[in-house]
C-alpha cells in the first residue's frame, strides 16, 4: 500500500468519488446525497456521515467535513417537509418525543433514542405524523441510530475546535 502506483490510483478513485458526492449533494436543498426510499432516511444519513468523517480525516485535501455537518444538521430538523422535528429525541426545541418502542402505548419516549424519520409517502409526500404506532417514521433505536448520532455530534465539535 505505500507503493507510489498504487497511492495515486487510490487518490484518483477518491477524487473521482468526492466529484460523484458533490454532485450528488447539490442535487437536494440539504448539501447531502439524499435518495429516499419509504423510510429509514435519517438514519442512512447519520451512517453516511459517520462514514465521511473517517474519508476527512484519512484524506482531509480530498474530502471537506461539510457532509458531516450537513447529516447531523439534517438529523437536528433540516429535512424534508413541513416538519423540522429534531429526530434524536429530547434533543432541540422540536423533536421526536413520540415513539414507536416498548412505551408507545404511553405517548412517550425515552431520551437519547433517534427516530427514522420522515417516511416518503407514494406519491412523493414526506410525512412525519406525531403518533406513536408507525414504525416506519418514530420507531426510535438505541444504537445505530443514537451511536451515529452521538458520533456526528462528537466528530463536529471536534472538528469546530481543530483538535
Amino acid at each position: 500500500m505505500n507503493d507510489a502506483k498504487f497511492s495515486k490510483a487510490v487518490r484518483e478513485a477518491l477524487a473521482g468519488f468526492k466529484d460523484q458526492l458533490a454532485k450528488e449533494g447539490a442535487e437536494t436543498p440539504y448539501g447531502i446525497p439524499y435518495r429516499p426510499h419509504i423510510w429509514g432516511a435519517g438514519w442512512d444519513i447519520q451512517a453516511f456521515g459517520y462514514r465521511h468523517y473517517f474519508l476527512h480525516t484519512a484524506y482531509p485535501d480530498i474530502f471537506g467535513d461539510e457532509f458531516i455537518y450537513n447529516a447531523l444538521n439534517f438529523v437536528l430538523g433540516c429535512h424534508p417537509g413541513s416538519n423540522t422535528s429534531s429526530f434524536a429525541s429530547g434533543v432541540g426545541a422540536v423533536s421526536a418525543t413520540v415513539g414507536y418502542g416498548l412505551n408507545r402505548a404511553d405517548w412517550s419516549y425515552i431520551p437519547g433514542g433517534v427516530v427514522s424519520g420522515t417516511a416518503l409517502i407514494r406519491p412523493d409526500f414526506p410525512e412525519l405524523l406525531v403518533f406513536p404506532y408507525l414504525w416506519q417514521q418514530v420507531e426510535y433505536v438505541m444504537g445505530g441510530g443514537s451511536s451515529h448520532y452521538m458520533f456526528l455530534v462528537l466528530a463536529a465539535q471536534q472538528l469546530l475546535s481543530g483538535k
